[in-house]
């Protein structure tokens, strides 16, 4: 089960590393992704920056993992489907893309220090986001601090509504599932 959840959680960072390399001039790499455009009747997406692109999608993958690993606990502990061994595996995963997704974006804005610090004094869901992965990062490595992970779950909810104009439906299913998933764990059973 450990090896299916690890390649599971790759499949986000092969299809990076695929839109990342298409069109960077390698020939037989573009002719085999072409190729399985054909094949599956689908096509990666055209994107304006692609840096910024593969930070959202860093991000989203780090959410989902997050939220797999918070449903952990409530899936043992009210329908006895026990995960709890896999609890640190995917969580070192969602901190993993979390990371990945802050990176792209730093590097989406040219490695400028300057502008990346402006963005984040400026905009609340950056900084909100940037707490959110040091509590997420810091905490579960200090036992007496594991409470405060609620506190980072607070804050990607934060992130989450702050840093869109319009919330889509995946929006609403993530914000729920982190919600539903931060009180099944808070009621005492």
């Amino acid at each position: 089960m450990r090896y299916i959840i690890v390649l599971l959680a790759l499949v986000p960072l092969m299809f990076m590393g695929i839109f990342f390399l298409y069109g960077s001039g390698i020939a037989w790499f573009d002719e085999l992704v072409v190729w399985g455009e054909n094949a599956f009747s689908s096509s990666l997406p055209v994107v304006k920056n692609k840096l910024y692109f593969l930070s959202s999608v860093a991000g989203w993958s780090a959410l989902w993992l997050l939220i797999f690993a918070f449903w952990v606990q409530p899936l043992r502990t009210y329908i006895r489907f026990d995960l709890v061994e896999f609890k640190k595996l995917l969580g070192g995963f969602s901190v993993g893309y979390a990371l990945l997704h802050l990176l792209l974006f730093i590097a989406a804005h040219d490695f400028s220090l300057s502008i990346v610090g402006k963005l984040f004094i400026s905009h609340l869901f950056l900084t909100v986001g940037f707490g959110a992965l040091l509590v997420l990062s810091i905490t579960p490595h200090v036992k007496a601090w594991y409470k405060i992970l609620y506190i980072g779950v607070v804050l990607v909810i934060i992130h989450l509504l702050l840093g869109y104009r319009t919330l889509d439906t995946h929006h609403i299913i993530a914000i729920s599932l982190l919600s539903l998933g931060l009180a099944l764990r808070l009621i005492k059973r």
